[in-house]
């Protein structure tokens, strides 16, 4: 008989009323997982280990996966992909047995007369103490495409008894309800800072998406343009000069980002980057100018191609922009503009005519140490003022 029913029972209402309350709250995932199992260890259930996993929407990732046991408490897996040797592992596993057969609960005694070992896992798990182990799918939508996949091992010589397994699928239910509004919260973010990048896709989530929102500020600004582009995109094929634009931003756009400044925008095939000025404005305009050489070594270090060599040059300079939302009311979109964007975009056409890769204003050189070379004044096409241009002697 399973006298532990009425205790567990009351028990498992308080961690059903906590769960519902988390559901409001903006706590992450992998917090409320952790905290989840160790209050289920708290009331007594004999929890050895927990994960729960679910498909995520990110530009480099596919699924995540939450796993606890009491020494390393909540630990965040990330899957990519094109890991062809996670994905065979998980078909292999009860959890992708479960999914695809669609199996709402799955269930392995690892001990005794009844147990079952038909998954390699399940005997390193027995051999780490675990007696009981069972699967729950909770889809969020009819087809179940998406959803969470959660599984318990228990580690009571006994298993788990018929009230705990009944409460824990109470349990996984409204964890689901919980992570749900977390996960949509969570796609929300990822696409909006892939597109937008992370500072102006959170300025957007934060609520600036009217019209005419915004703010003006002082910035390092980057600037970069592939060179021979239009003779590229006539002479390969498509899926070629794609690829070629991949390798392009990863010199150029990943640069940006790995020094500290934020990619505006991916025009084509340029780059618009920004470095704001929060404090003195050499340290900003050093980050922008190390991420310029950056992109030249990586040009240099790239390997030949089948796609095609490529070449591009980069500007730099130092000036106000108004950083906001433009556009029509049904279609905005969240960029620079003003007299500087303009500028940094005219120095670069230079550096074909000049015939150096990398050119700065006057602006930005006079703020940032280097071995400036000057290259007299130039007037910029649209503007009536000449502007001294520089680069940099290596």
């Amino acid at each position: 008989m399973d006298n532990q029913a009425p205790q567990s029972t009351v028990l498992g209402d308080t961690i059903l009323e906590w769960l519902s309350n988390e559901a409001l709250q903006d706590s992450e995932p992998g917090a409320l997982y952790g905290e989840l199992c160790q209050r289920l260890r708290g009331v007594g259930l004999p929890i050895l280990r927990g994960q729960v996993a679910f498909r995520i929407l990110h530009p480099l990732y596919d699924a995540s996966a939450v796993s606890w046991d009491a020494e390393r408490g909540a630990v965040i897996e990330l899957y990519r992909p094109g890991d062809r040797t996670g994905h065979e592992r998980f078909k292999r596993s009860p959890l992708g047995h479960a999914l695809a057969h669609r199996l709402p609960i799955l269930r392995r005694r690892l001990t005794g007369e009844t147990a079952l070992l038909d998954f390699e896992s399940l005997e390193e798990m027995r051999a780490s103490g675990g007696t009981d182990y069972v699967v729950f799918v909770v889809g969020f939508d009819r087809a179940s495409q998406n959803g969470i996949l959660c599984s318990w091992l228990g580690g009571r010589p006994a298993g788990f008894t018929d009230g705990e397994i009944a409460e824990l699928q109470r349990v996984t239910r409204e964890l689901a309800i919980a992570l749900k509004s977390k996960l949509e919260r969570s796609v929300a973010q990822n696409v909006a800072h892939a597109y937008l990048g992370k500072r102006a896709g959170q300025a957007v989530l934060n609520g600036l998406i009217r019209r005419g929102d915004g703010e003006k500020i002082t910035a390092a600004l980057w600037y970069s343009d592939l060179r021979q582009s239009t003779a590229l995109a006539d002479r390969l094929p498509a899926e070629a000069f794609l690829h070629l634009l991949g390798r392009y931003f990863e010199m150029t756009a990943s640069a940006v980002l790995d020094h500290g400044g934020e990619v505006v925008s991916l025009l084509g095939d340029a780059v618009l980057g920004l470095f704001r000025i929060e404090g003195a404005p050499d340290e900003a305009c050093g980050r922008a100018l190390a991420a310029a050489h950056e992109a030249r070594r990586r040009l240099g270090a790239s390997q030949s191609s089948a796609d095609g060599p490529l070449d591009f040059g980069i500007s730099l300079h130092l000036g106000q922009v108004i950083y906001g939302n433009v556009g029509v009311p049904e279609r905005l979109q969240f960029t620079l503009v003003g007299s500087a964007v303009n500028e940094v975009v005219r120095v670069q056409d230079l550096t074909k005519q000049l015939g150096y890769p990398l050119l700065a204003t006057a602006p930005f050189a006079r703020v940032t140490a280097g071995a400036w070379h000057p290259l007299g004044e130039h007037l910029l096409r649209g503007f009536e003022t000449p502007m001294p241009i520089l680069t940099m002697m290596q």
